[in-house]
């Protein structure tokens, strides 16, 4: 049976390629579109799109009972921080825009794991087929202000995150972080941190570093024994070999 992914964090069309890149490695792709967009459930390109609303806890619920009218199991959740998508899309310092990033880029995502930890508890709870949920972090890096006043090359390369955009992101880290640490025993939840940047080959296509997920995610199941919690709080650089590759 074909695993279900939700891919949150890269609305569409942003994460088009990364979806529709992980629909042909053996998995029913479902990820997120704006919560202005009037269709329910959005199908295209081998994926399906469903509405989200980051600054909302009922939207959280809401989407991940979405995917399972789209797909009766959910088996891999993948919380996407794309740093430099954000230091574009939030680019103005005002009030207003630092409330929008900590609803979008902090709040949403701990109200959607909460809510798909929730999910597999319950598929545990129930004994449904797949195995535990793979909960993946994957985090691309972007330089800041203050990379930039170390290296002044910086700025001439790249949308700098602001200051704000910066917070968020290490929020994010230290989120995925914390959360990893609190399941490395769990038998409901394995959680993956993935960190990607600019020196990495595989991160500068979306359709690229998705295909390398898929396999690595993959390669997990094959695993003999659980890893050790320091590996499971680490990142793992994405690119990397198999998971197998870590004993």
């Amino acid at each position: 049976m074909d695993k279900t992914i939700l891919i949150a964090g890269k609305n569409i069309p942003d994460g088009s390629d990364f979806a529709s890149s992980l629909s042909v490695k053996g998995r029913s792709v479902i990820t997120v579109a704006s919560p202005d967009d009037k269709k329910e459930v959005i199908t295209e390109n081998g994926y399906s799109a469903v509405p989200w609303n980051r600054a909302s806890a009922l939207s959280a619920r809401s989407l991940i009972l979405n995917c399972l009218n789209v797909s009766n199991h959910l088996d891999e959740v993948v919380l996407f921080f794309d740093e430099p998508q954000a230091a574009i899309d939030f680019n103005r310092t005002s009030a207003t825009e630092t409330a929008r990033i900590i609803d979008e880029l902090v709040l949403g995502y701990q109200y959607l794991l909460a809510e798909a930890v929730a999910r597999f508890e319950q598929k545990k709870l129930r004994n449904e087929e797949i195995g535990m949920g793979k909960l993946v972090f994957l985090y691309k890096v972007n330089p800041s202000e203050s990379d930039a006043a170390l290296n002044p090359n910086v700025r001439a390369t790249t949308t700098l995150s602001s200051p704000q955009v910066a917070a968020a992101a290490a929020a994010f880290k230290a989120f995925a972080e914390n959360t990893a640490a609190l399941y490395t025993e769990s038998d409901t939840v394995y959680p993956v941190l993935i960190i990607c940047d600019s020196s990495m080959e595989v991160s500068h296509r979306d359709n690229t570093l998705a295909s390398w997920l898929a396999d690595y995610l993959n390669s997990i199941d094959d695993l003999k024994k659980r890893p050790a919690a320091k590996q499971l709080v680490s990142w793992i650089k994405a690119g990397a070999k198999k998971a197998g590759g870590w004993f």
